[in-house]
């Protein structure tokens, strides 16, 4: 799909170009259609929304093309005998529109998806499962084996993630990463809820939309969750959504998984959760009770993705700063993934305060920051929608690129995994499952390492 969206993109280009350039080409004086093109191209700009899904690189192009429109409306109306030949608007200004529609196009073509967007099919089960206590829809999808050696035989043994999506984008975001989790050696099981995620992806492909007012909530909760109480009190809704969320899976996963999908191949008692935004920030709170641990000892190792922790911070005015009082202390072994701002000592303590302080803790925590890593780059975000990326990049050059970000992602993932199953905690009972597929990363990656962390050195296992 990302060759296919740039076919259209090239179209309407073509399509503007040349009624734009007809006054100045004798040959194309007498061509009478090109009076048409501009809104051939008008509808093939808006037709690449549905299409293709909301695509912002495309958003300059449409608007440099609703405008030639209106400015050609005359044009094309004279053509039609409509309008006084001499109210026609003046040519010169057709250098300027072909300068600004080939900044727009080649921001298009740049920016266009490196990967296909669509969601992966091959290996993939869908299913839709109620939570009547919450009256919600939850459209669950499962990445199992595909190994072609495994078909007609029993699945091999694999740890289970849960992976929570990101609010923004849920399961699209995430789906490669989980394609490159299960090549890996795990089996995967992500999510969407209807009426929370933005979209929700059902099991037969269609998207749900929360209403508008909880989609400008969630806008805010992102944006200002960290400055102002309002956005805090959406932010912590978020992680509690979350936590119902989690909690209804993994009742869900020791109850009906293994007769819902009788072929993941995934153990029983080796199980990691992986959580993005909100869903690392339920993750945490749900780690750090005593409680929840002792009631679910299958659970190895939480992975938590650019999680604001919301629920770290206090306001004691409105509009005043906040304070971190609520210091989370992770009880499960737990992986923080953060961008490479966590490294620039003047955003530091302001966008990581929570995770530092943990960090201060006795608690077996590791941070773990790819140089050039921004926020949204642990997903799919960089191959399939580079300008968010390019818009929120690291501070420095990344020598990982687009695609290389999903399977480092999913590596650096595996990674952690592989360590805890190979070293499990004095108070395991181990696991008899071992993730063989781990890979060396490149790039400059930044560690820090928790006070109870009495693991082997955690650079050395992220490069096998």
């Amino acid at each position: 799909m990302q060759e296919n969206i740039r076919i259209p993109e090239v179209l309407m280009v073509l399509f503007l170009v040349l009624p734009a350039l007809r006054p100045y080409i004798r040959g194309l004086q007498s061509q009478d259609g090109l009076f048409w093109f501009p809104l051939v191209a008008l509808a093939m700009g808006v037709a690449l929304f549905p299409a293709y899904g909301f695509r912002p690189e495309c958003v300059p192009l449409l608007l440099c093309t609703v405008f030639f429109n209106i400015r050609h409306a005359p044009v094309l109306l004279n053509h039609l005998g409509w309008w006084d030949r001499d109210k026609l608007p003046r040519q010169g200004f057709t250098l300027v529109y072909l300068g600004l529609l080939i900044l727009t196009a080649l921001g298009a073509l740049y920016f266009s998806p490196r990967k296909d967007t669509r969601l992966i099919l091959h290996g993939v089960e869908t299913r839709t499962i109620r939570d009547e206590a919450r009256n919600a829809d939850i459209f669950l999808r499962l990445y199992g084996p595909v190994d072609p050696d495994t078909q007609g035989r029993a699945s091999p043994i694999r740890p289970l993630m849960l992976l929570v999506p990101p609010v923004f984008g849920s399961v699209g975001m995430v789906d490669q990463v989980c394609e490159k989790l299960r090549d890996q050696g795990f089996t995967v099981l992500s999510f969407s809820r209807q009426g929370f995620d933005f979209p929700a992806w059902g099991s037969d492909g269609k998207q749900y939309r929360p209403p508008v007012q909880e989609q400008f909530r969630i806008f805010k909760a992102f944006a200002q969750g960290k400055a102002t109480k309002a956005a805090n009190l959406w932010g912590r809704a978020l992680e509690a959504g979350r936590v119902e969320d989690i909690g209804f899976l993994l009742a869900y996963i020791k109850q009906d998984l293994y007769r819902d999908f009788p072929e993941s191949g995934a153990e029983r008692n080796t199980l990691f959760l992986t959580g993005y935004d909100a869903g690392g920030s339920a993750l945490a709170l749900l780690g750090a009770s005593p409680e929840w641990r002792a009631a679910n000892p299958e659970v190895k190792g939480l992975i938590l993705v650019e999680s604001p922790l919301w629920s770290a911070y206090e306001f004691d005015e409105p509009k005043g700063p906040p304070q971190i009082k609520s210091l989370i202390r992770p009880q499960v072994p737990t992986l923080f993934m953060a961008s490479d701002r966590v490294n620039d000592s003047q955003k530091r303590n302001r966008l990581y305060g929570p995770v530092l302080q943990i960090l201060q803790t006795d608690t077996p925590v590791v941070l773990a920051a790819v140089d050039g890593a921004g926020p949204l780059d642990y997903s799919d975000c960089p191959a399939k929608y580079p300008l968010y990326s390019a818009c929120l990049s690291g501070n420095k050059q990344s020598p990982w690129k687009y695609d290389t970000f999903i399977e480092g992602a999913a590596s650096i993932m595996t990674n952690f995994a592989g360590l805890l199953l190979e070293n499990p905690p004095p108070d395991s009972a181990g696991s008899p499952v071992a993730i063989s597929r781990r890979k060396g990363l490149g790039g400059v990656m930044h560690f820090e390492t928790g006070g109870a962390w009495n693991l082997p050195d955690f650079g050395y296992i992220l490069s096998p």
